[in-house]
């Protein structure tokens, strides 16, 4: 299994002078160095925690391919698949038709009918709460706030190496976590 993004979020969770207030910082004009840091700081945190949850926050394009179709889509949450082909051992490409969406708990998954043997699927799929940070839950922007804050306040290794999560950014993360059995 392997999954690629094919678009970036158009927007970030929180914004640069959001954070920068946070930080009790002065705002600075756009395309300054601390801007540009800050933004940083941004996708960095909104990337650790949308990798912890197996989520994305603000919608995405990402391109699966797996041998196993019915497992459930690796990202959550799912805002519409776009299309599924079926390639064969030697690279013969079928777009798929007839198919499903699940909707969760706790992934969405797909419903297909009898999909052939050998080769394996590439779907491609939006994931995300929505287009704007105002469509991602609270509770997970302020995670991003923190943690984005924490690298900010902390440019080295945490001394935890176990979880280097702080404790506030891992309260608020944990009704998002995805139980593992494994």
């Amino acid at each position: 299994m392997s999954l690629s993004r094919q678009s970036p979020p158009a927007n970030l969770v929180i914004t640069p002078d959001a954070l920068a207030e946070h930080l009790r910082l002065p705002h600075a004009a756009p395309e300054t160095e601390q801007t540009v840091e800050l933004t940083t700081l941004i996708r960095a945190a909104t990337s650790a925690i949308e990798r912890r949850l197996d989520t994305a926050m603000i919608s995405q394009e990402w391109l699966w391919r797996t041998a196993d179709i019915s497992a459930g889509l690796p990202l959550a949450p799912v805002l519409s698949v776009d299309s599924i082909e079926h390639v064969t051992p030697a690279g013969l490409r079928t777009l798929w038709t007839g198919w499903s969406l699940l909707p969760p708990p706790p992934r969405a998954r797909l419903m297909t009918p009898s999909f052939p043997v050998g080769g394996h699927a590439e779907v491609r799929f939006t994931a995300g709460y929505g287009t704007t940070a105002e469509d991602t839950p609270e509770d997970l922007r302020h995670a991003v706030m923190l943690l984005a804050a924490h690298f900010y306040e902390n440019r080295e290794a945490t001394t935890d190496s176990r979880d280097p999560l702080p404790l506030g950014v891992a309260g608020l993360l944990a009704p998002y976590s995805p139980i593992r059995l494994s």
